[in-house]
């Protein structure tokens, strides 16, 4: 038996939602009805009918018995392993493309724009849960980068994964939503959910800044801003705003 199994319990209410009374049976033919609980290397645990549970040497149970063990610790190692590679998946489904005519883009650029939305969306899926489709554009013109609600990005002169988290944020009504303004009174974010966010992070007396594009602390507007912890609440900060707008 693989030695990953040796700490491998199913605990006595999974085992009963997917168990069933079994016989097993003692090498000396003894029998006893009761519900697989949890085994390990050397024991498995079972629960007779009278509610009392007892605990069986493998070694003294037939092969049959041994074989139906092996079978279910097996199973539940499979059943961890799959809930622990679908815990390491993002939760998020933020998509992109490339706006028509990515093919004449300047390679340069091209790789950069790429580069800096892999980064950034496989980030906000990791830790966000937000949906959207998002287009990235090459827009040498356009003095940094600019986004819509659409999903609409242009990519000027500022090229990065921050920028992108941030161009992102505009996608997702950040500056864009049609209650942004409703959510801002002289300059301050009025929404409960924000607030409540915002002074988790910085206490109880954390004002929440916005203009009729940005917010800050944590919108990621400039460089300076950014950081490991910052843009992982910057994520937090958009879900909060998202939802005082009403957008889920």
């Amino acid at each position: 038996m693989p030695t990953k199994l040796l700490v491998l319990f199913l605990t006595l209410a999974a085992g009963n939602a997917m168990a069933a009374p079994r016989v097993w049976t003692s090498t000396d033919g003894r029998e006893l009805t009761g519900t697989f609980v949890k085994a390990d290397a050397t024991t498995v645990t079972v629960t007779r009918d009278n509610g009392k549970s007892v605990t069986i040497p493998l070694t003294q149970l037939t092969a049959d018995d041994q074989k139906f063990v092996t079978t279910r610790l097996a199973e539940l190692e499979a059943g961890k392993a799959a809930a622990e590679e679908a815990a390491k998946k993002p939760k998020g489904s933020i998509t992109y493309k490339l706006s028509d005519g990515s093919e004449k883009w300047p390679e340069d650029r091209k790789k950069r724009i790429v580069d800096a939305m892999e980064q950034a969306i496989g980030f906000l899926n990791k830790h966000g849960d937000f949906k959207k489709e998002v287009i990235a554009n090459n827009s040498p013109g356009t003095p940094t980068a600019d986004a819509n609600i659409g999903g609409w990005i242009n990519w000027g002169g500022s090229i990065s994964r921050r920028v992108a988290i941030h161009e992102i944020a505009h996608t997702l009504g950040i500056g864009t939503g049609d209650k942004w303004m409703e959510n801002i009174k002289e300059g301050r974010w009025t929404g409960k959910h924000a607030i409540a966010q915002l002074q988790e992070f910085d206490g109880k007396d954390a004002v929440l800044h916005a203009d009729r594009q940005h917010f800050w602390p944590y919108g990621l507007n400039q460089d300076s801003e950014s950081s490991k912890e910052n843009d992982l609440r910057h994520i937090k900060m958009v879900q909060a705003m998202r939802k005082d707008m009403g957008m889920r």
